[in-house]
């Protein structure tokens, strides 16, 4: 049974802009993981993109926004075997969801050259 949904869009130029001048931003927001993942793309602002995407929508989903000590880090996308993403999940976080008895996270994403976009679905 689907207990949230959310979806983001993000302008892929404006990401791109964001880590030119803000490390501090990536730091605080992506895994050493997804950074390194990331980092390793030609077009890197794409594959940032899409995993804040990721995050802002399943916190949309989550029904809660980001709040009550949840934090970027605690939500990270990992491509499994076959490259598909997925989000997962541990600290706070991982607390207020298994707290609302939820039990799956499913994960879409998609880019362009000028914008990606994340959808998910908790059930």
């Amino acid at each position: 049974m689907i207990k949230g949904i959310g979806v983001d869009i993000l302008d892929i130029g404006r990401m791109e802009k964001i880590i030119e001048k803000d490390d501090r931003f990536v730091k605080r927001v992506f895994t050493e993981e997804e950074i390194s993942y990331c980092d390793s793309k030609v077009n890197k602002a794409q594959h940032y993109a899409a995993r804040f995407a990721a995050k802002e929508a399943f916190f949309k989903a989550l029904g809660s926004g980001w709040r009550n000590g949840m934090s970027w880090k605690e939500v990270w996308v990992e491509n499994d075997d076959l490259g598909k993403p997925e989000i997962k999940i541990k600290g706070i976080t991982e607390g207020h969801f298994k707290k609302k008895q939820f039990q799956s996270i499913n994960l879409s994403v998609s880019h362009t050259r000028e914008y990606a976009v994340a959808f998910v679905i908790i059930e």
